[in-house]
C-alpha cells in the first residue's frame, strides 16, 4: 500500500513539473551555413523561461521541432535541438533589475542540420513548430494562462525554385532586455529583427498561437502539422490592438520593429510579433515571436533638462529661432542639463537631424547630488561643418538621466546657420606654351603642370584624356597632391599606335577639396603626333643565296650555323625576329632569340639537324622568314629574308656490293676469313642489323652485328654454308663456301 501510495505521488509530482506553467515567449530561427559539408543549416528556438513564476522542473534538456509541408501540412522531417545556452536576460539599466518583480531566463536549443534542396522544392513552402505547455499562469490579457499552451513558428520557401538553389536564412531578432513598464510613463522596447540576405521585413501585432499541447500533454513527442493553429483567448477588452490598454495602447511600427505603449493599467501582458519577410515584393517566409512586458508602480522620475546657452545673450535659447555663427569666430555652444531629482547620471549626447559632419561635446557625463548640481558642455563644430547652402544645421541636444527600467530623455532641437570660412578657387597653369604641342613618334614631349592655392589647403591636380585613357597611348602623368603649391610633370613618348590625324586634347585640373566643396580650375592642352622621315631597314644572312642542302647519313647530327644581319640607314630602333612558316623551330631544337637593338644587330641562327626532322620522307624542307622592323610607324619599316633549309636523306645501292663465294682459312695471309668489304652504307631508314651464318642443315654458326664482321669458319668443316645479311627494311640471302 504504501509502494502503491508513493508511486502516486511522485507521478503527481512529474505531471507538476512537465506542465507547470513557465513560458514567456520565444521564436525559432534557421540560419545558412556555407562551406560544411553533410550541412546546410542551423536551426535554433529561443525559449523565454519565468525565473520567478515558472518551476524549474519543466526546464526541457531539448526539443524536437517538426518541419512540415504548407500544401498538405505533412511531416517532411523533424529536429532534435539541444540546450546550448541557459543565462538571465539583462536590462537596459543593469541598476534596474527587479528581482521581485520580472526575471527572465533564456533557454536557446540549436543544432547543424541539413535540409536537401531537391527534397524541399515545393512552391508553397514549408513550416517548422514546436508546441509546449504552459505560460505563466499570472497573465493578466489572456484567459486560464496556466492552461494556455504556445506554438513558436517559423515558414520558409522552397530551397530550390526553377532548377536553382534559393537560398535564405529567417530574420533573427535582437537580443531582448528584461525591462518593464512603468505606469502612466511612456516606454519603448526594441523588437526589430535583421536579416542576412538584405531581404525586406514588415512587422505587425498579432493573436499568440495556443496550439494543440495541454496540462494533459503539455510536451507533445512532435507538433502538430496545421495551417489554423488555435488562438489562445483574449481577456475581455483585449484584443491586437489592445494588447496593452492605456492611454497609447501597445503598438508596433511596421518598418523597424520597435515597441510603444503608455499605459495606466498594471499587469503581466503576453503579446506576439510577426515578422514577414519579403524579397522582390514577394512574401517568401515569416516568423512569430510571443513575448510579455509586465506593468508596475515605478518611483517617481522626472526627466533631465537641457538648454542652450547663447554667448552675450541673458536668456535661454529658443527653438523657434536660428542661431547665427559667424566666419572667423569659436564654432561653439554652451549647452546645461539639470534633473530636480538628486543622486542622477546625467548623459548628454547630439543628434545630427540634416548634416553628417564633426564636431565635439566636452563633457557627455555628470553624476549629481542635489537638484541644484548641472552638467556645463561645450559643443563645438570643425571647420567643415557649417552651413555651405546658407541653411541651418538641425540637431537635437539629448539629456538623459539612470531611470529606471529605461533613461529618461528630452530633447532640445536646435537651428543653428555655421557660416563658413572663406575658401578661394585655386589656379593651374602649366610651362607648355600656347597649350599646344607637336611630337614625333618615339620623341620624348614633356611639360609641368602648376597648381598654387593662396589660402595653402591641401590642392591636388588630375589628368583626364578626352576620349581617351592617357595610359594606353603612352602619356604619363602622376596625379599629385600637396599643400599650396604643387608640381606636376607630364611626359609622353607617342608610339605607333598613337599616331592619328587628330589632336589629342588632354584636361588638367587642379581641386581644392577644403571640407568638400571640390572647388577646381581647369586648363586645356593640345598634342599632336606626326610621322618620320624614313627609310625601310634591311635584313640579310651570312648565307650565299639563303639556302641550305644537308644530306643525312643517320650518323651524329649535323649543324646549321648562320647570322642574320639587319641594318637602318637612320640609325633607328630595330627589331628582329623570325617567323617559322608551319612548324615551331623552338620545339624542334632551334636555338633563336628575338633581338632589339639601334641601327644594326647581328643575330645568330644554330640548329642541329638529325634523321627525325625527314619525318618519315626522303626529303623535307623548311622555311624561316627573319623580319627586322624600325620604330618609324611608317609602312616600309619592314624587311624580310627567308631562309630555306632542305633535308635529304644519303642515298645508298643495295645492287652494288658483291661479297666473295668462296674463303680459305689456312692461316696463309690470303683470303682467310669471310667478310663483306663493299657493304652498303647506313642511311636515315635502312642500317645494318645483323649477318647470320648457317650450316646446309640450318644450324646457326655464326651471328654478328657488327658491319665489319669477319667470320674465319670457326671449328666448322669445309663444307658450304648460307649467310642472312638483315637492314632496318631489307633482307640479302647468300652462300659461301668454307675451304680448309
Amino acid at each position: 500500500m504504501k509502494i502503491t501510495l508513493l508511486s502516486a505521488l511522485i507521478s503527481l509530482v512529474f505531471l507538476f513539473q512537465v506542465r507547470a506553467t513557465h513560458i514567456v515567449g520565444g521564436e525559432i530561427e534557421l540560419q545558412v551555413v556555407n562551406n560544411q559539408l553533410s550541412v546546410s543549416h542551423r536551426l535554433s528556438l529561443n525559449l523565454y523561461f519565468d525565473d520567478i513564476n515558472g518551476n524549474a522542473g519543466a526546464k526541457d534538456l531539448f526539443v524536437r521541432v517538426g518541419i512540415f509541408s504548407k500544401k498538405d501540412n505533412i511531416l517532411i522531417s523533424f529536429a532534435t535541438l539541444p540546450i546550448v545556452t541557459d543565462s538571465l536576460i539583462g536590462f537596459s539599466n543593469p541598476d534596474c533589475a527587479q528581482n521581485n518583480s520580472v526575471r527572465t531566463r533564456f533557454l536557446r536549443y540549436s543544432a547543424l542540420v541539413y535540409l536537401d534542396p531537391n527534397l524541399y522544392t515545393d512552391s508553397q513552402g514549408y513550416y517548422i513548430a514546436w508546441e509546449r505547455c504552459c505560460r505563466n499562469n499570472v497573465i493578466t490579457n489572456i484567459q486560464n494562462p496556466e492552461s494556455a499552451g504556445s506554438v513558436f513558428y517559423l515558414s520558409f520557401p522552397a530551397l530550390r525554385q526553377n532548377g536553382n538553389l534559393f537560398p535564405n536564412s529567417s530574420p533573427s531578432f535582437k537580443v531582448l532586455t528584461g525591462d518593464y513598464i512603468c505606469r502612466n510613463r511612456p516606454f519603448v522596447f526594441d523588437f526589430g529583427a535583421t536579416d542576412a540576405d538584405g531581404d525586406s521585413l514588415v512587422y505587425s501585432l498579432v493573436t499568440p498561437y495556443n496550439g494543440y499541447s495541454s496540462t494533459l500533454n503539455p510536451r507533445p513527442d512532435f507538433p502538430t502539422g496545421t495551417s489554423s493553429y488555435p488562438l489562445v483567448r483574449w481577456q475581455t477588452g483585449y484584443s491586437t490592438s489592445n494588447v496593452i490598454p492605456g492611454p497609447q495602447p501597445l503598438k508596433v511600427n511596421a518598418r523597424n520593429g520597435q515597441l510603444s505603449v503608455t499605459t495606466d493599467v498594471l499587469g503581466l501582458y503576453v503579446f506576439c510579433v510577426l515578422v514577414e519577410e519579403y524579397r522582390k515584393g514577394v512574401k517568401i517566409g515569416e516568423v512569430r515571436r510571443d513575448f510579455q512586458l509586465k506593468v508596475i508602480d515605478c518611483a517617481i522620475n522626472n526627466p533631465p533638462q537641457s538648454y542652450l546657452k547663447i554667448k552675450g545673450e541673458s536668456g535661454f535659447y529658443d527653438s523657434s529661432k536660428t542661431i547665427t555663427l559667424k566666419a572667423n569666430e569659436q564654432k561653439c555652444l554652451n549647452l546645461l542639463v539639470t534633473d530636480i531629482d538628486p543622486e542622477q547620471f546625467l548623459k548628454l549626447a547630439i543628434e545630427p537631424i540634416n548634416f553628417s559632419g564633426s564636431y565635439t561635446i566636452s563633457p557627455t557625463t555628470l553624476q549629481t547630488n542635489s537638484s541644484k548640481d548641472t552638467l556645463r558642455a561645450t559643443l563645438c563644430f570643425d571647420e567643415c561643418t557649417a552651413s555651405f547652402d546658407g541653411k541651418p544645421l538641425v540637431f537635437n541636444v539629448l539629456a538623459s538621466d539612470d531611470g529606471c527600467p529605461q533613461a529618461l530623455v528630452s530633447t532640445l532641437k536646435v537651428n543653428v546657420i555655421v557660416e563658413p570660412e572663406a575658401n578661394n578657387r585655386p589656379v593651374i597653369s602649366t610651362d607648355l606654351k600656347n597649350l599646344k604641342a607637336e611630337t614625333v613618334i618615339n620623341q620624348l614631349l614633356k611639360f609641368n603642370l602648376f597648381g598654387t592655392d593662396i589660402d595653402n589647403d591641401s590642392i591636388k591636380i588630375i589628368a583626364r584624356g578626352r576620349g581617351f585613357n592617357l595610359a594606353q597611348v603612352g602619356m604619363s602623368f602622376g596625379n599629385v597632391s600637396g599643400v599650396g603649391k604643387i608640381t606636376s610633370p607630364f611626359s609622353w613618348t607617342p608610339v605607333c599606335t598613337a599616331l592619328r590625324n587628330e589632336d589629342y586634347v588632354v584636361d588638367f585640373i587642379v581641386i581644392d577639396n577644403r571640407c568638400g566643396r571640390n572647388l577646381r580650375d581647369s586648363i586645356s592642352v593640345n598634342l599632336k603626333t606626326l610621322p618620320t622621315d624614313n627609310q625601310s631597314p634591311n635584313v640579310v644572312t651570312s648565307l650565299a643565296k639563303n639556302q641550305i642542302e644537308l644530306i643525312i647519313d643517320g650518323k651524329a647530327a649535323q649543324t646549321v650555323d648562320f647570322d642574320v644581319i639587319a641594318q637602318d640607314p637612320d640609325t633607328n630602333p630595330l627589331k628582329l625576329y623570325a617567323q617559322a612558316q608551319g612548324f615551331d623551330f623552338k620545339k624542334l631544337g632551334a636555338v633563336w632569340t628575338d633581338k632589339n637593338g639601334v641601327g644594326k644587330i647581328i643575330n645568330p641562327f644554330q640548329w642541329k639537324i638529325d634523321c627525325s626532322l625527314l619525318n618519315g620522307k626522303e626529303q623535307a624542307s623548311y622555311v624561316v622568314n627573319f623580319v627586322t622592323e624600325d620604330n618609324s610607324c611608317n609602312p616600309n619599316r619592314f624587311d624580310t629574308v627567308a631562309v630555306t633549309i632542305t633535308l635529304k636523306s644519303k642515298a645508298i645501292a643495295f645492287d652494288s656490293f658483291k661479297p666473295v663465294n668462296i674463303f680459305t682459312p689456312n692461316g696463309d695471309g690470303k683470303n682467310d676469313y669471310f667478310a663483306i668489304e663493299d657493304l652498303p652504307e647506313n642511311n636515315c631508314f635502312e642500317k645494318f642489323e645483323y649477318i647470320q651464318i648457317f650450316s646446309r642443315w640450318g644450324d646457326k654458326v655464326y651471328e654478328s652485328t657488327d658491319r665489319n664482321f669477319r667470320w674465319t669458319g670457326g671449328e666448322n668443316a669445309s663444307a658450304e654454308y648460307y649467310y642472312l645479311l638483315k637492314f632496318t627494311n631489307k633482307e640479302f640471302k647468300g652462300w659461301i663456301n668454307l675451304v680448309r
